[in-house]
């Protein structure tokens, strides 16, 4: 079946030519180069209302080509014709199901209940994974004793332009106390790993995954590293980190609570400090519409006062003041 499975799989809507539409990842040997066999990848997506973009998700795991796959997916009800395309895909899924739940922390937990592959990630219904991405996660986690691995995540638009390429990230352990370094979508682990740190948690919305990686560098404190490309985090008007900014902000404080600070000096301490009100000050600035003037005014002065001479925040002022004189007029 993989050896003709674009073929068998449904044909692309019209227009839809390329990765991973016409186009699929080389077929791989019966079993590794060592002769050992392919170790079985889990990948979970959890879904809601994301019509738009949830088949090419689910092509890009599909046409990996990728031999020992369990590919589930969780939808929470949707109602836009999600279910519908899921259902095409049916043949090829281990799993899946359409039902009310508690949200997409909840969604990926459920559908880690049911997976038993050696390697888990996932990936959510408007990202896509890269051609030959999990045969280099699985060649990654053959030749080293690593817990989880990381690679590249180019950034895209809502029709799939690249806005940014990935970066490796400086492996510098205060930098994970101020935010994530990988993206999420190229991000595999080890089942062990998940077994010894813990499902996510589900009372999170919205950072349940920063919370999940630093409870994984507890346990090695970086991901080896995979200098290519593995996936893709579309930036869109609907997505959560385009929508919903504001609403990582006090997530994001209770996390930072939950994960202390112990084992840094003054001077690390005090790094993490500044990155992190800046960056909660950064949200502010980008959201400035938001707020009133004098709101503005007080959340960056108090949060991160050094930025008040900075032309980014000369600039947000600028425009709050505008507003306001337009509506006056």
């Amino acid at each position: 079946m993989i050896n003709d499975l674009i073929s068998l799989l449904p044909k692309p809507p019209p227009g839809k030519i390329g990765w991973p539409w016409t186009k699929a990842s080389k077929l791989l040997p019966e079993c590794m180069l060592d002769k050992s066999p392919w170790p079985k990848i889990s990948v979970v997506t959890p879904s809601c209302n994301q019509v738009q973009f949830i088949e090419e998700t689910i092509r890009s795991v599909l046409l990996q080509n990728y031999p020992n796959l369990e590919y589930i997916i969780i939808d929470g009800g949707s109602t836009d014709g999600s279910v519908e395309i899921i259902k095409r895909y049916e043949p090829w899924l281990a799993y899946w199901v359409s039902e009310p739940d508690l949200g997409q922390s909840h969604a990926i937990n459920k559908g880690f209940q049911k997976s038993t592959g050696e390697i888990l990630a996932w990936i959510n219904s408007d990202d896509f994974y890269a051609p030959g991405a999990f045969y280099k996660v699985a060649d990654a986690f053959n030749s080293t004793k690593t817990l989880w691995v990381a690679g590249l995540c180019h950034r895209i638009d809502q029709i799939g332009e690249i806005i940014a390429t990935g970066n490796p990230p400086h492996n510098v352990l205060e930098k994970w106390y101020v935010g994530l370094p990988y993206s999420q979508p190229s991000i595999f682990w080890d089942q062990r790993l998940w077994e010894e740190v813990g499902e996510i948690d589900d009372s999170l919305n919205y950072s349940f995954d920063y919370d999940l990686f630093l409870r994984f560098i507890k346990h090695q404190p970086f991901a080896y590293w995979i200098n290519t490309h593995l996936a893709n985090f579309r930036y869109h008007s609907s997505s959560k980190s385009i929508k919903d900014q504001l609403k990582f902000i006090p997530e994001r404080e209770l996390i930072y609570k939950r994960h202390t600070l112990r084992g840094f000096n003054i001077v690390q301490r005090s790094y993490i400090h500044k990155k992190r009100r800046d960056r909660k000050a950064r949200i502010y600035m980008e959201n400035a519409g938001n707020f009133s003037l004098i709101s503005f005014l007080i959340k960056i002065i108090w949060i991160a006062p050094w930025k008040i001479f900075r032309k980014e925040y000369i600039n947000c002022l600028t425009q709050k003041l505008n507003e306001i004189l337009l509506r006056k007029r």
